[in-house]
């Protein structure tokens, strides 16, 4: 019953005046004109309005202590449940502010806040590194969210806060080499933006200033990330490169994140010379998810690389700096790594 609410009050904000309400002013990704356009498609709109139907009775699932074991072992890949759920929730919270945003549905906006105010009144803790490299990867979706349904009704998110500053925040891998680096800027803007606390703001901007610096090479690739393994021989053994593509991607999604929130905070950089380092990355990313085979650890990897088409970031890049081979990308459909909805916003 509470999906068949939802939804009929999502279809009625859709076509009546309250949906020409103004969101929260401290939305973090999205333009009042870029909301606004959204409502006028609801046949757009509509496959993520049936999604947060289908979720709005999911509760989170929180944990005290958020201690996951390493991601990679000397044999592969180790997924555990608490780190799917930590992931999962974010972005389910995601998509039911979104939801909200473009219905100015009420349903939408608690459902975000209830899996927010979970998370952060229950954790109290992270004591494993991969917790901490989680922190940064799953984290912003929440603060983004946030900042879609902060003002809606009488929501008190002292607790977010807090989990934000005083948990997160020291976590942050802003300073490390890779795209640890990447994601912990967009940690980093992400809190800044949302807390306003603008030295931190100007701080974050610094620092993805000099990553693109140092992590661009000429030709547009990221030599830190295309040697990439499956395993914790991360720049080696017998499958060196076989994620090297998946972890092109893997960084430029959080490059391309934190610049949009400067962007929407009045700092971008796209129009930098660092911009126009992150515009070859694209092309090279783009020119290389076309075509694999041109990729320099297609052939020793037996023609097999894996998340070659986690580009979903593809369709923002391609607004800003746009390409003949990233738009046939996204043409052709079939996009990974779409978490943010990064296809419905900006296609």
């Amino acid at each position: 019953m509470t999906r068949i609410l939802a939804f009929v009050a999502a279809a009625i904000a859709l076509t009546s005046p309250i949906a020409t309400a103004s969101t929260a002013t401290a939305n973090l990704w999205l333009t009042e004109t870029e909301i606004q356009s959204l409502r006028a498609q609801p046949a757009r709109i509509a496959p993520l309005i049936r999604r947060c139907d289908k979720e709005i009775d999911t509760r989170a699932a929180p944990v005290s202590v958020f201690s996951p074991p390493p991601h990679y072992t000397s044999g592969g890949v180790v997924e555990t449940d608490m780190s799917k759920r930590f992931s999962s929730d974010g972005t389910m919270a995601w998509r039911a502010a979104l939801c909200y945003a473009v219905s100015q549905n009420p349903l939408y906006a608690k459902h975000a806040q209830s899996i927010i105010v979970a998370w952060a009144d229950t954790m109290r803790e992270v004591k494993s590194e991969q917790g901490a490299s989680e922190i940064n990867f799953d984290l912003p979706q929440y603060i983004l969210a946030a900042s879609m349904v902060c003002d809606v009704g009488s929501w008190n998110d002292q607790s977010f806060r807090r989990l934000l500053t005083d948990i997160a925040l020291p976590l942050s891998h802003s300073d490390r080499k890779n795209n640890h680096a990447n994601w912990g800027v967009f940690l980093n803007v992400a809190i800044a933006a949302y807390t306003g606390d603008t030295a931190l703001l100007e701080q974050a901007r610094a620092r993805w200033l000099v990553l693109m610096d140092s992590e661009v090479a000429p030709d547009g690739s990221l030599p830190l990330e295309i040697c990439r393994s499956d395993t914790n021989n991360y720049c080696g053994g017998t499958h060196k490169g076989v994620n090297g593509l998946s972890y092109t991607h893997y960084t430029l999604l959080p490059t391309t994140a934190a610049a949009r929130i400067f962007e929407i905070a009045g700092r971008s950089v796209w129009q930098t010379p660092q911009g126009n380092k992150l515009a070859a990355a694209y092309r090279q990313a783009a020119a290389w998810t076309l075509h694999p085979e041109n990729f320099p650890y297609y052939d020793s990897n037996g023609g097999h690389l894996n998340g070659v088409r986690n580009a979903a970031y593809f369709a923002l890049l391609q607004r800003v700096f746009p390409n003949d081979d990233g738009a046939r990308v996204i043409a052709s459909g079939s996009i990974g790594m779409n978490g943010l909805e990064w296809l419905v916003l900006f296609e």
